[in-house]
């Protein structure tokens, strides 16, 4: 009889327990997350100007036009430089005309010496007309490849590929080699740049990594890594820069985009520690934190709390610092708010941590 009522009592206990979900606490290396704000800008501006002056004959770009590296921007009027180049060209096939009739006649003038008809001061003067026609000819190619050189500066080419932000000038209008012709922005490439308090600099360094959401796109995270730290801080905020350069592979950002950086700094000893979801914590108004751990006492489920104290956040984690908590206990993390000591529970649904 004491044996049924007592089957009778557990069975009421398993019939009233709440469901809960749990996780195992674990034991693991986490990082510490710094939350910053940053700005994304372009990585590279240019105000692009001709290397010679001239007259713009063709303008292909317009504002906002996406344009390739070494894709043709504008073209000045090249007629004089054309003709310049043609009359050098033609300097270098008179130059070779010269030195190879030079070079004939000192072949002929040496026979000629052999049997003595002619004297050995033709010979050496013929000689001598070689190297002068020489030194013609690397003349007139060096004046060929500058008038080559000019003609194809009258085009000015995007020397990265962007978009132009601004167009300065229009068909007809003269232009010098100061002139600012076109604002190119990259746009490839873009460059977050985030200050980071002078507490954390020194654990800072190029690779570690950060998760980003831009508020223009709040529910898409982008993982990357510090590309460079400057080590020259804004005395006013104490504050050091780091810079993040990222892929625009998808077109989706743009310059002047608003940011939140997540710096995932390592532990400096590589210390692991013991954590918890974030959602395994209930905090009181008092300020105390408790997690309801799962037992088994006399064949019922039961929940148990404990006290802890919580340090770290990493992701959707928190480090628990002090408590008798181990590595491997079941801890509730839905459910968790109306519990009561002792209350029956029953297992609905365990899951890994997400580390």
């Amino acid at each position: 009889m004491a044996v049924s009522a007592f089957l009778s009592h557990g069975l009421a206990f398993a019939e009233n327990a709440m469901p809960v979900s749990v996780v195992r606490s674990v034991r693991a290396s986490i990082a510490e997350e710094v939350n910053l704000t940053a700005n994304l800008q372009a990585r590279r501006v240019s105000l692009l100007s001709a290397e010679v002056d001239g007259v713009v004959e063709v303008l292909a770009v317009d504002d906002g036009d996406r344009i390739a590296q070494h894709d043709v921007i504008l073209r000045l009027n090249s007629e004089l430089s054309t003709i310049a180049q043609a009359r050098a060209t033609a300097e270098v096939d008179g130059a070779k005309a010269r030195h190879t009739e030079a070079k004939r006649r000192y072949a002929e003038l040496t026979e000629l010496a052999k049997q003595q008809h002619v004297p050995k001061t033709n010979v050496e003067a013929a000689r001598a007309e070689i190297q002068i026609t020489y030194a013609e000819l690397e003349r007139a190619e060096a004046d060929s490849l500058r008038a080559a050189a000019l003609l194809k500066r009258h085009t000015v080419r995007a020397p990265f590929d962007g978009v132009v932000n601004r167009k300065l000038v229009e068909i007809g209008q003269w232009v010098e080699t100061s002139s600012p012709l076109i604002e190119l922005v990259e746009t490839g490439f873009l460059r977050l740049e985030a200050p980071v308090p002078q507490f954390y600099f020194s654990r800072v360094k190029p690779g570690t990594r950060v998760a980003i959401r831009f508020d223009a796109m709040p529910e898409e995270v982008f993982e990357a890594a510090i590309t460079t730290t400057i080590p020259v801080s804004d005395s006013a905020a104490r504050t050091f820069p780091v810079r993040i350069d990222l892929a625009n592979d998808r077109g989706l950002l743009a310059p002047g985009m608003s940011a939140r950086v997540v710096l995932q700094i390592e532990s400096d000893n590589g210390d692991t520690a013991l954590i918890v979801p974030q959602d395994a914590i209930v905090r009181r108004p008092d300020g105390s934190e408790t997690i309801w751990t799962v037992e088994v006492e006399d064949g019922i489920t039961k929940a148990a709390p404990q006290k802890v104290r919580t340090g770290r956040v990493y992701h959707n984690n928190v480090e628990v610092l002090s408590g008798n908590l181990k590595a491997g206990t079941q801890v509730v993390v839905r459910g968790n708010e109306i519990l009561r000591p002792g209350q029956p529970i029953t297992v609905a649904e365990e899951t890994a941590m997400d580390i």
